[in-house]
């Protein structure tokens, strides 16, 4: 009760701060994350020696039945990893298609969507995964509602002053769901810049929530040890996430 109690008041804290991190403290929070990495707290969810046989077995002889039909719209096809809607009706495992996105990898990299399905699982996201009819490995995934700040109309329409004010409040709430999930949930997301953070909820200008997208391991993302949790800072991983937006 009383981490808890503690983190909420962290929360509100930081939410009433500037967002540059205070020069004192980046010598601390660059020896906070190193030392989370150096001492294994943490690892890279795309750490290959991290992973049994097991586990990549269960990836390597799940079939998933998928049409071409499955695919809908690609989001940007002329990436190795391609990221589509779900098309067609009906359901899927329980869910809507509407509501899931697929996600496929180049068939040697399995180690990568091993990692990116250990994340989902924990977060929540996670619906199916296994190797498509062409043997590349494929996730899919819930589909996450919200705008990316520069398709907001909101912020769009804004003048410079009202825009920086949206930016701040996404920041800050960004940076708190990217600390709270790596306390409570042991993933912690770490490739942190405008396009992995969708604005769920906007009133009278103002930022209410934000969800963030893309666990993938490409881009330092991290599993925490459970046994570790209690050694990470609310704080300290907050500050973590800042540097990516300090030219903002």
């Amino acid at each position: 009760m009383f981490k808890t109690f503690y983190i909420a008041v962290t929360v509100i804290s930081l939410l009433t701060t500037t967002y540059a991190i205070p020069v004192k403290e980046r010598g601390v929070v660059r020896r906070f994350f190193h030392d989370m990495v150096g001492k294994g707290f943490v690892r890279e969810v795309n750490d290959t020696y991290k992973y049994t046989p097991e586990e990549m077995n269960a990836l390597c002889s799940q079939q998933l039945s998928l049409s071409s039909k499955d695919y809908g719209h690609y989001f940007q096809e002329h990436l190795p990893v391609k990221v589509a809607e779900m098309s067609g009706l009906g359901k899927y495992k329980g869910h809507d298609r509407k509501n899931l996105i697929i996600k496929s990898f180049p068939s040697d990299k399995d180690v990568a969507a091993l990692g990116e399905i250990q994340a989902l699982r924990l977060i929540g996201d996670l619906v199916d995964f296994g190797k498509d009819s062409e043997g590349q490995p494929t996730i899919i995934m819930r589909r996450q509602d919200g705008s990316l700040l520069e398709e907001l109309e909101a912020y769009k329409t804004a003048n410079d002053k009202q825009k920086r004010k949206i930016r701040e409040e996404t920041l800050k709430l960004a940076c708190s769901k990217a600390a709270s999930e790596a306390i409570h949930k042991g993933v912690w997301h770490n490739d942190n810049h405008w396009g992995n953070i969708l604005i769920t909820d906007i009133e009278g200008g103002s930022v209410k929530s934000v969800k963030l997208i893309d666990y993938g391991g490409d881009f330092n993302n991290y599993l925490v040890y459970g046994e570790h949790l209690q050694n990470l800072d609310f704080r300290l991983i907050f500050y973590q996430c800042f540097p990516a937006f300090e030219s903002t």
